[in-house]
């Protein structure tokens, strides 16, 4: 019997479908596109003192069911596909959520995505530092500056 050839999907529609998934609320389902030893960083963050950077599929699924619980109506629009690889893709897209403080949450990301094997290894995501503070800092950017 001859064995069927599986089609290794594309980094472009990998980070779609994970887009999608994470807008979905379900942090499993999206952590299971990552590789066993994948990670998700968002590296302007580390600034604030904040993790900035999740490896491996249990810990990305804490990550998100944690924000979720913060953001429960977040939600990704608008992707846009800039350059493109079959393993690799850079795109930007965006986010809007209400907080559970209230505050309302939109963003303009930019991503670096790389994939092996049809999984995705690394996803650095870019963002806007200045509304990220004010959305979830209980003072926004006052929180920030020296008194």
């Amino acid at each position: 019997m001859k064995q069927l050839k599986q089609e290794i999907k594309p980094a472009s529609l990998l980070l779609k479908e994970y887009l999608a998934s994470v807008s979905a609320g379900s942090p499993k389902v999206a952590a299971s596109f990552f590789a066993e030893d994948g990670y998700l960083e968002a590296p302007y963050v580390a600034s604030f003192g904040i993790p900035s950077k999740f490896e491996g599929r249990d810990v990305i699924a804490a990550s998100m069911t944690g924000m979720l619980q913060i953001a429960p109506n977040f939600h990704f629009t608008s992707v846009k596909i800039i350059m493109e690889t079959p393993t690799e893709v850079v795109a930007e897209y965006e986010s809007e959520a209400t907080l559970s403080n209230g505050k309302p949450y939109k963003m303009l990301y930019m991503c670096y995505l790389t994939t092996k094997d049809g999984k995705i290894v690394s996803h650095r995501e870019f963002l806007n530092t200045v509304p990220f503070v004010e959305a979830f800092f209980p003072n926004g950017l006052k929180d920030l500056l020296p008194e």
